[in-house]
């Protein structure tokens, strides 16, 4: 089961990256760009086939994959190292508002193919419902008159839709009981001081159990919400890190991914890999969207640059700086990688 986890995850991290690269691929070719190359795998070419102005290939590496356009680096050379004539439809001849959707269409992708997989998975095993499945006879909340089918709406006169959000509004209450409303039978009943226990892994809790919902449309609410959360888990980790709180522990590799996908397949099964997969889709789109040079982000902080400055930082200095933040972004995955290998060892 852990080496059927760590396959999926493996074909799954290419399928995402490939399904980026599609992205900037699709727009591109739509929007009249020439590409030179879409290669699945990186490193020594094993396979290619010219189709029109575009080699598609297969190459050794199956990590990822690329898009190559041209003149998207600055000028193209020839074999000889010499700069070819300037081809009207190479990507750095384009007006930003072509250039803009071909940036964004990756992170596009990988969002949207991210919340499809949270949608199928959650539409599986269920999403979280306010309506009460079970009320144990010996906890707090069913002494209080808390019955099982009842849907818990409010709690200390606040109203909340989302499980989570219940469970963590009973979580950051400072008091040792807590009001909770319900509705049964079409009416609101209020039950106060309802008693707060703590259970053995230290969470604070009052006797009541959700129950799973199994719909489409409450499905696609829950990937939505797991998106949101991701985003605020990510804003969370770079104010850590620009606070200077945050360690390496915090940040880890495709290694981890699929170290940990291989534990999620035997403690969970493979429906949760598949989650996992779902996040870091949703993950990669948005950390791509980020304004660093070398990610699509940067790339599109640049557009807007030139476009406000009316071009007065050239397709070289681009080139360079993109250049110099990809190399260190390829040494920090290098490094983790080496963290989390080292790790696994031990």
């Amino acid at each position: 089961m852990r080496i059927l986890g760590i396959v999926i995850a493996l074909i799954s991290f290419l399928l995402l990256i490939l399904g980026h690269e599609f992205g900037h691929f699709s727009v591109g070719k739509l929007l009249g760009f020439k590409i030179n190359e879409f290669s699945v795998g990186m490193g020594p070419l094993l396979w290619s086939d010219k189709k029109g102005e575009t080699q598609y290939s297969f190459r050794a590496i199956p990590l990822g994959g690329y898009c190559a356009f041209e003149g998207e680096d600055g000028d193209e050379k020839d074999e000889n190292g010499v700069v070819k004539e300037p081809d009207p439809r190479s990507f750095n001849r384009q007006p930003a508002w072509k250039k803009l959707p071909v940036l964004l269409a990756g992170s596009f992708n990988n969002i949207v193919i991210g919340l499809l997989i949270l949608t199928v998975v959650f539409t599986i095993m269920g999403s979280y419902s306010p309506v009460l499945e079970a009320v144990p006879a010996d906890k707090p909340a069913a002494a209080a008159g808390i019955q099982p089918g009842d849907k818990v709406v409010a709690v200390n006169g606040t109203h909340y839709d989302e499980w989570l959000d219940i469970t963590q509004a009973i979580q950051n209450n400072e008091d040792s009981d807590v009001d909770i409303t319900v509705l049964r039978d079409g009416k609101e009943i209020e039950f106060k001081n309802v008693k707060i226990e703590v259970s053995e892994d230290n969470r604070k809790v009052i006797g009541i159990q959700c129950s799973l919902e199994h719909s489409v449309g409450t499905a696609v609410k829950t990937a939505f919400n797991e998106a949101g959360s991701m985003i605020r888990a990510l804003r969370d980790f770079f104010v850590r890190l620009f606070s200077g709180k945050a360690s390496s522990d915090d940040v880890g590799s495709i290694i981890q991914i699929i170290d940990i996908s291989g534990d999620y397949a035997v403690s969970y099964g493979l429906l949760t890999v598949i989650y996992l997969i779902g996040l870091v889709s949703v993950n990669l789109g948005f950390m791509n969207l980020l304004p660093i040079p070398g990610l699509d982000g940067g790339r599109i902080l640049f557009v807007i640059v030139r476009w406000i400055t009316r071009g007065k930082v050239s397709d070289k200095t681009e080139a360079i700086i993109n250049s110099v933040f990809m190399f260190l972004l390829f040494g920090l995955m290098i490094g983790l990688m080496v963290k989390d290998v080292v790790h696994m060892i031990r």
